[in-house]
């Protein structure tokens, strides 16, 4: 049993306000979303710099935000940490508000207290949107393209390096372990907004429970290919049953995976602002995912209550 899905499942049933990666508050047309960073769980103060921790809090509701459509215009905080972390979590505050002033967005509240490991939450809350540009989960169409963007399966490599010691050659590891301690930050959605997109939905478990979430939501079976379209480098590198596992299971990548018809003008636009759209599928009549290529797919996902990927 996945516990994360079935308290997700308690508490969004007969909620209206609930909305895939974010809440969508009718009466101000607004998105929120809220992120939790716990000691042990998400890092750990071994390997993961102040800065690190920060951009890791940032990016989680972030990519929420821009994944259902809307642009973060204000933030919360909660610390809860032990006084003897004091000066590290200033630190944390200092990057996080670094942050906040990079992308144009107002702290504007939040709480303290102590307690015996450090807790980080952090709210967004976005820019007003109307509803009809709010991105979900449920609208894909037969005869969509999917897409994600390039390079997933860095973040899963950087984790098994550090914490499996699995050996790589250097430029690899350099790259995998800067991908998993500060996963790149996407700005795609002011891009999103001008395009036509169905369905959408943030990769921060893996692409694999993405895409499934996706089918189920949308009751229409995706079929997927072009997988080694994805990242090139790992393509060439690994072996063939590995790079499957490896970027179709490497959570915490912050990518959206969606569904639509982009014409090579917004392929092009996306790529002027450095962000590399791959087509991977289409969507077609009947239910859940269906590989070309592959057979006898497993989960190997991230399962936080485990604190570990289920496969290694």
């Amino acid at each position: 049993m996945n516990l994360e899905r079935e308290i997700l499942k308690k508490v969004s049933l007969n909620n209206s306000f609930i909305h895939d990666d974010c809440a969508y508050l009718k009466n101000s047309q607004q998105l929120i979303s809220t992120d939790t960073l716990v000691e042990n769980v998400h890092f750990n103060l071994k390997i993961f710099s102040a800065s690190q921790i920060a951009h890791r809090l940032f990016i989680c509701s972030f990519s929420d935000i821009q994944s259902s459509g809307g642009y973060p215009q204000y933030a919360l905080l909660n610390i809860s940490f032990p006084n003897k972390n004091f000066a590290f979590i200033k630190k944390i505050i200092h990057f996080f508000q670094l942050l906040l002033r990079k992308y144009n967005i107002q702290l504007i509240g939040g709480d303290t207290t102590s307690s015996n490991n450090i807790y980080l939450s952090s709210t967004f809350i976005s820019r007003p949107l109307v509803k009809n540009k709010v991105l979900n989960r449920k609208n894909a169409k037969i005869g969509d393209y999917i897409y994600t963007f390039k390079n997933i399966g860095f973040s899963k490599l950087g984790y098994l390096n550090l914490f499996k010691k699995t050996k790589l050659i250097k430029s690899l590891q350099n790259k995998s372990q800067k991908q998993f301690l500060s996963p790149k930050i996407q700005n795609y959605s002011l891009l999103f907004n001008q395009f036509k997109i169905n369905s959408c939905m943030d990769i921060s478990d893996s692409l694999f429970l993405s895409l499934k979430e996706l089918s189920k939501q949308s009751q229409k079976k995706f079929l997927i290919k072009n997988l080694k379209l994805i990242n090139p480098i790992l393509f060439e590198t690994l072996k063939l049953n590995e790079y499957h596992s490896l970027i179709l299971s490497s959570g915490e990548e912050f990518m959206p995976i969606f569904t639509g018809k982009l014409s090579k003008s917004n392929i092009e636009k996306l790529r002027s602002k450095k962000i590399n759209v791959v087509n991977i599928g289409i969507v077609q009549k009947g239910k859940g995912i269906s590989f070309e290529d592959l057979k006898n797919i497993k989960d190997n996902s991230f399962d936080h209550f485990k604190n570990n990927y289920s496969k290694l």
